[in-house]
C-alpha cells in the first residue's frame, strides 16, 4: 500500500513539472522584453553548407529586435523577422532546474542575411534570456527533417526606444 502512495506522489509530482515546465509556452513575454534590442553577431552562413564550403565571407552583421506584446520584428542583418512571436519558455520549475530558456522566438526570416548568403524565407527558433538587461540567446534555422542548426549568437543591448 505505500509503495501504491509513493508511486502515485511521485506520479502527481511529474505531472505537476510538466505542466509548470510548459505554463509560460502561451504567455506574452515579460514587460521588461518590449522595446527595440541592438547588436552585432558574426555570420558565417545561415546553413552547414554555407558554412563548411566557405560560402559566406565570415562578418558581423547588424542585428535589431523589436518586441512589442510579444510580436518580433527587426532584421538579421539584410533578412526582416517574419510572423515571429515571443513567448515565455519555461516557468519557475523550469528556471530553478535550469530547464530551457526564459523566452523563445518562433517564426520566419525573409531575405538573405548577407548578399551572399541564401536568399528566401527559413523558419527559426531563437531561445533567449534577459540578463542583466541584455537579451542573450541563439538563432537557430529550423527545418523540416533535420536538427536545428545555430547559425548566429545574440548578445543585444536595448536601445532608445
Amino acid at each position: 500500500m505505500a509503495d501504491v502512495k509513493l508511486i502515485s506522489l511521485a506520479l502527481l509530482f511529474v505531472a505537476a513539472a510538466s505542466l509548470t515546465l510548459q505554463a509560460g509556452e502561451t504567455t506574452v513575454p515579460d514587460p521588461r522584453l518590449m522595446g527595440q534590442w541592438r547588436g552585432t553577431g558574426h555570420f558565417n552562413g545561415i546553413n552547414y553548407n554555407e558554412a563548411a564550403q566557405k560560402k559566406v565571407a565570415g562578418q558581423n552583421i547588424e542585428i535589431v529586435l523589436i518586441l512589442t506584446n510579444g510580436t518580433v520584428t527587426g532584421r538579421i542583418g539584410g533578412a526582416e523577422f517574419n510572423q515571429c512571436r515571443a513567448t515565455a519558455n519555461r516557468g519557475w520549475l523550469g528556471r530553478l532546474l535550469h530547464i530551457k530558456t526564459d523566452f523563445v522566438i518562433h517564426g520566419e526570416i525573409v531575405g538573405a542575411i548577407t548578399p551572399d548568403s541564401e536568399p528566401g524565407t527559413h523558419s527559426i527558433s531563437a531561445p533567449f534570456n534577459l540578463v542583466d538587461n541584455h537579451v542573450t540567446g541563439t538563432v537557430f534555422l529550423v527545418g523540416p527533417v533535420k536538427y536545428p542548426y545555430p547559425f548566429l549568437k545574440l548578445q543585444l543591448s536595448r536601445t532608445g526606444d
